[in-house]
């Protein structure tokens, strides 16, 4: 009878366990669009063969993507502005088990219409604009036209990054444009002469010739990874591979 226990134990701890196994699915990375498409997506594959994990990418923006970390729906959250932002932004205080992995330094540029005169802007030209103080092109040497302006969703980390760094705080003008997505806020700025926009400056080379860059004091930030306490152990391969020269050779 105690063999037949034992067995029946030993089977059931086997089928308990494959099942786990079989549970297992990809590790799930949640949040930022600019660090999706300019670092996790054009590395995925060389990633998944260095690493042997397969990712499951979520592209949600920032803010979202760090909810979903401290709810448990993503074992990683990118992240486009630094830690102390997006979590403000959460609404959840950061208790301090959360980790920062800093990927890469970014640079983000205002960009307008190709057929736009204008070549340079002050940050402080730039924040007039983003807040509607500067509704004119002519006030910064441009056509005598109003100024449309196309701001990220306010899920983005660059949004967030771009208030508190370049608008001290402050907050669009009512009038601003809100993009679905970047691609979008490209195409809009491309096909308008009296917008602009503030993104990636990766996300213009991807796109090349669609918009002009606009001359400006470099506006600098990090794209991380966040993790719960310590990364797990796939996780950590990720990181480290993404940390490598091998890795960098694929981001956009």
């Amino acid at each position: 009878m105690k063999k037949l226990h034992c067995v029946a134990l030993i089977t059931l701890l086997f089928v308990l366990g494959s099942s786990s196994k079989a549970a297992a699915g990809p590790l799930v990375i949640s949040g930022s669009t600019t660090f999706q498409k300019r670092i996790l997506e054009p590395a995925q594959a060389a990633l998944e063969k260095k690493t042997g994990t397969k990712i499951e990418m979520r592209c949600v923006g920032t803010i979202k993507g760090l909810k979903e970390l401290i709810k448990g729906e993503a074992a990683g959250a990118m992240i486009s502005a630094p830690l102390d932002i997006a979590f403000r932004e959460t609404g959840v205080p950061e208790e301090g088990t959360y980790q920062e992995h800093v990927i890469l330094k970014d640079v983000m540029v205002p960009i307008v219409h190709p057929g736009n005169p204008v070549k340079s802007l002050t940050w402080k030209q730039l924040a007039d604009i983003n807040s509607g103080k500067i509704a004119n092109w002519k006030t910064v040497g441009g056509p005598d036209e109003r100024i449309a302006v196309v701001v990220p969703p306010k899920s983005s980390g660059t949004r967030k990054f771009l208030q508190e760094t370049v608008m001290n705080g402050g907050d669009f003008a009512g009038t601003a444009f809100t993009a679905v997505t970047t691609r979008e806020e490209i195409e809009l700025v491309a096909e308008s002469p009296i917008a602009i926009g503030v993104l990636s400056e990766g996300f213009v080379k991807m796109n090349s010739g669609k918009v002009k860059v606009v001359k400006i004091k470099p506006i600098t930030r990090q794209l991380s990874i966040v993790t719960k306490g310590e990364p797990s152990r796939e996780l950590l391969a990720v990181l480290n591979f993404l940390k490598s020269a091998a890795a960098k050779k694929y981001f956009k």
